[in-house]
């Protein structure tokens, strides 16, 4: 895989973890500044509910400090998520190359996807940049086409501190980004798999809250996609306004992820009609980033306790955003957020919604949700008006905090850290429902 010139690679990197207790002394300053609503409120989600519009989302190198920790202000109460736990990448001083017997940084700058230079996802009825184009599996389906790998974790054994590494990729500082890949048992090569993008909270990275934090690993097994699990630049993401050095430093993740794609497709037989995304704060900001500027490869995202990162919506830790657009025509959104999230306000759910739901040319009007439905402290609603096969849905849990919904830790991959981000609720599982509303969508 190439990009501007420059060679990629995959390599095996370790690094070292701090654990969750030395990290759960981080609870003071909010992610998000602005205070989140009573269920009273005039932005709360209902049913038939004509909202007004909402105007149109409004935008330092990294190096040495690639592998800090973050700031008490970055890793606040959880985060989003950094109080539970965290792992921290190493100085930028350290070899790029694993392979070379070195080992790897976490961390990019960059500037807007358009300039990145990394391969572009395929968009309808073309094929992956990696993969040398789409194959047309039994029953028309486009997929990248049988790779090399089997099922199993990459790198193996995700209790480990190893990350696959893509190096050279244009705009990110020279630095490498990581990720983690895992494959269900049931996985055939023959047989084209949908795909699950899991981004961690600010503090966090892909594994303790991918595997510790959600479960998602187990719910790959049970229902047959591949799990991908990336790092952030210093456990953070550029979702816009939120959250920490990645946003602060105008990151290039969109084109992180596109070469994150076009690598994995050339290893697995990927589904170019069933890619999502899903993430909870920082993370959740990081989905909706991926709705609105690689439309041409999700085709549902599902954050929760996130926003769309505009200037106009906010929220966060950044006050400047380098989202000026929402081109999500096409992708189907299921947002979850609870209505007492002191960290990013329940306030940015409904315009970010709206904002979505009007690049799809959907009515700015509700109607109660047929998935998920309403129950005890959860009031679902979707907007009305949609194109077939397009829902905008949202979730509010009344009373509930900056979580996970359903999670015995709260998404933050620690025990007894649901003290510190809020109250969860018996009413919504969201690694469940975020699955169920993946597999209602796909893409011819």
């Amino acid at each position: 895989m190439k990009a501007a010139g420059s060679g990629m690679h995959s390599a095996w990197e370790s690094r070292s973890f701090f654990s969750a207790a030395a990290l759960l002394a981080f609870a003071g300053t909010a992610c998000g500044s602005n205070p989140s609503p009573s269920p009273s409120d005039t932005n709360t989600m209902s049913a038939e509910t004509s909202p007004p519009a909402v105007p149109v989302p409004s935008t330092t190198t990294s190096g040495g400090n690639a592998g800090r920790s973050g700031s008490a202000a970055q890793l606040t109460a959880a985060g989003a998520m950094g109080a539970a736990g965290q792992a921290t990448a190493p100085t930028a001083g350290t070899s790029a190359s694993a392979a070379a017997g070195g080992t790897g940084v976490a961390g990019s700058a960059g500037t807007s996807a358009a300039a990145s230079g990394a391969p572009a996802s395929p968009a309808a009825g073309a094929g992956s940049a990696g993969s040398g184009g789409a194959t047309a599996a039994s029953g028309g389906i486009r997929s990248t086409g049988p790779g090399d790998w089997t099922a199993g974790d990459y790198p193996p054994d995700l209790t480990t501190a190893n990350y696959l590494e893509i190096t050279g990729l244009e705009n990110q500082g020279g630095m490498p980004r990581q990720y983690r890949v895992h494959v269900p048992a049931s996985y055939k090569p023959e047989v084209p798999a949908p795909v699950v993008f899991c981004f961690h909270g600010l503090g966090q990275e892909g594994v303790m809250f991918c595997l510790t934090g959600t479960d998602l690993v187990a719910k790959s097994d049970e229902a047959g996609f591949i799990l991908v699990m990336p790092n952030g630049y210093a456990n953070s993401w550029n979702g816009g306004t939120c959250c920490g050095d990645a946003a602060s430093q105008k990151l290039d993740e969109v084109g992180f992820v596109h070469a994150m794609f076009d690598e994995i497709s050339k290893h697995l037989n990927l589904d170019l009609g069933r890619v999502y995304a899903t993430g909870l704060s920082n993370g959740g900001y990081m989905s909706y980033r991926m709705a609105c500027e690689a439309a041409d490869l999700f085709v549902a995202v599902a954050p929760a306790a996130g926003a769309i990162g505009s200037s106009e919506i906010g929220g966060g830790t950044a006050t400047a955003s380098d989202i000026t657009t929402c081109m999500a025509k096409g992708v189907s959104v299921l947002d979850i957020h609870g209505t007492q999230d002191a960290l990013i306000p329940y306030s940015t759910q409904k315009p970010s919604l709206e904002r979505v739901a009007m690049e799809n040319g959907c009515m700015l009007t509700t109607k109660p949700a047929t998935q998920p439905e309403s129950k005890g402290d959860v009031t679902c609603v979707s907007y009305e008006g949609c194109p077939m096969g397009i829902d905008i849905t949202g979730c509010s849990v009344m009373g509930g905090g900056h979580v996970w919904f359903g999670s015995p830790n709260c998404g933050t991959g620690a025990d007894g850290a649901c003290a510190i981000v809020g109250a969860n609720s018996e009413n919504i599982n969201n690694t469940d429902a975020i699955w169920e509303f993946f597999s209602a969508h796909s893409r011819p």
